[in-house]
């Protein structure tokens, strides 16, 4: 599996196939030119691959095995039970930016600017692709409101005035229109979903059909056995696109689908 410049390279956890990944690796550097760096390479083992093997294979490949704390595109490479705690690289990063503004003299609207178009953007990308727990959403939202009602330079206590839930609602309803994570969240897996659904003949349309709905369409799938955390995070949003099709604007709505309609082109 390619991707720019990077490559993915299956094969079983096993002598043979490891031998016949380093003559082809060889093959190529014969045939281009080009060197692999191992230094920046890495393995992945599945789950029920033994310890002594791993072992093994990473010194005949002469690569290192990746941790947990790997990432690729800006996610993480491994999900484990775990899910805080892998997807907390999003607090830390969100924690980080916010940080850089905290010495910065700014006014209310400077920062819903900040918090609109800055901070809630940070997890967009990891939000399109996994479900993130609701624990890891309200800590998120918790260093948002704590950015919004810290007054001056003050390492004090501020008082909150009012929820983040109430924040979130429209300014029509005279609150602050902030987005609710979670929410937006179902509406990104939405979007995923709908994609599934329009376009089975796509890669991980292709993928998907085949590992969990073979005779079925993405509205008839189930959740299946031993789903992946990808799955497991699109099925969530299985009951909006229903509602979508269905025209039951009520739940459509109240999940904040609304905001990715036009990626719909419905």
């Amino acid at each position: 599996m390619l991707f720019a410049d990077d490559s993915y390279v299956f094969c079983r956890a096993n002598t043979r196939e490891a031998d016949s990944i380093m003559e082809l690796l060889h093959l190529y550097e014969q045939a281009s030119g080009q060197r692999v760096n191992f230094e920046k390479s890495s393995v992945f083992f599945s789950s029920n691959t033994e310890a002594s093997v791993r072992d093994f294979l990473c010194g005949q490949l002469g690569i290192y095995e990746a941790d947990d704390n790997i990432t690729y595109l800006g996610l993480p490479n491994i999900m484990g039970r775990k899910k805080t705690t892998i997807l907390g690289f999003l607090k830390d990063k969100l924690q980080k930016r916010i940080q850089g503004w905290e010495g910065r003299l700014l006014s209310r609207a400077g920062k819903e600017v900040l918090l609109k178009t800055v901070a809630q953007a940070i997890p967009n990308y990891a939000m399109s692709v996994f479900l993130l727990p609701v624990e890891t959403s309200k800590e998120l939202e918790g260093i948002m409101a704590k950015f919004w009602w810290r007054t001056g330079y003050s390492n004090t206590r501020n008082i909150s005035w009012m929820s983040w839930g109430c924040m979130c609602r429209h300014k029509h309803a005279g609150r602050l229109g902030f987005r609710s994570l979670h929410d937006f969240n179902l509406s990104l897996l939405g979007k995923q979903g709908w994609q599934l659904l329009t376009n089975e003949s796509s890669l991980i349309g292709k993928v998907f059909k085949a590992r969990y709905y073979p005779n079925k369409t993405f509205l008839d799938a189930s959740l299946g056995n031993n789903p992946s955390f990808v799955w497991r995070s699109v099925h969530e949003a299985h009951a909006i696109v229903r509602g979508v099709l269905e025209g039951r604007w009520e739940m459509v709505l109240r999940s904040q689908f609304y905001m990715i309609l036009g990626y719909l082109a419905l």
